[in-house]
């Protein structure tokens, strides 16, 4: 049995015409924390600085536009998960010259555009309809059509645990959600590549990949919150951060 076998094939192309996603997103920048002279010994430095919201990308690559969730998915999948240098504008440019430009305004990116642009470039991909489960075991990477509130989105699938599902979401970076939460919302249908699985496999579920997702500590021994009262006079002042 090829390694291909191991997920069941839909075997049908017009599914992946209807797998499309119109999204949303923006750009940020990374800040610098400057000091000034005589602030100490150590005179003016410049630090690098990055904001919680900029970490939640890290390993995403973060859509520009409106409806190219597709094409940044895609260029996540293949820069970190195949290591392929891909820029979303490569990836949105392949697809938009090859698919119905109408249909792509209206609808965004489909999965059908997705394969036909990495069948240009030599790769082979498909989509599967598997469950979930079956994507925890086999443990490689792919893209997956959730819909929230009527609001269809493309994500890559970068990690399955016993009780949650690590997504890479173009508009909003790293997310975890309960596996019973992402089923409600996933149409069943997985995207992913024939080519280098060993190197995706290695790219799958990595500790890395969870730490990069912030958790508050809510629950637990920090169940219960302190009032407004104390909240109001616990901001520090400029000189109190070090």
């Amino acid at each position: 049995m090829s390694r291909r076998a191991r997920l069941v094939s839909l075997g049908v192309a017009a599914t992946l015409v209807h797998a499309t996603a119109a999204c949303g997103g923006d750009v940020s920048r990374t800040s610098r924390f400057v000091g000034g002279a005589g602030a100490g010994p150590v005179g003016d430095y410049s630090v690098p600085v990055r904001s919680m919201a900029e970490r939640r990308f890290d390993g995403i690559v973060r859509q520009r536009f409106d409806f190219s969730c597709g094409s940044a998915a895609l260029a996540t999948l293949l820069r970190f998960h195949y290591d392929f240098d891909v820029r979303e504008d490569l990836a949105f440019r392949g697809m938009w010259l090859r698919g119905d430009q109408q249909q792509i305004r209206r609808l965004g990116f489909s999965l059908l555009d997705m394969k036909r642009w990495l069948a240009s470039r030599g790769l082979r991909a498909d989509g599967y309809k598997v469950p979930l489960e079956k994507v925890r075991q086999t443990g490689v990477p792919g893209i997956a059509l959730i819909s929230v509130r009527n609001y269809r989105h493309f994500v890559v699938v970068k990690g399955v645990s016993a009780s949650e599902v690590l997504l890479g979401d173009p508009s909003s970076g790293v997310s975890v959600m309960p596996r019973a939460a992402f089923e409600r919302v996933w149409n069943g249908i997985y995207f992913v590549l024939a080519d280098d699985q060993a190197l995706a496999r290695s790219r799958f579920n990595r500790d890395a990949q969870w730490l990069a997702y912030a958790r508050a500590p809510i629950g637990g021994r920090f169940s219960d919150p302190v009032s407004q009262q104390a909240l109001a006079i616990t901001a520090p002042s400029y000189g109190d951060i070090s």
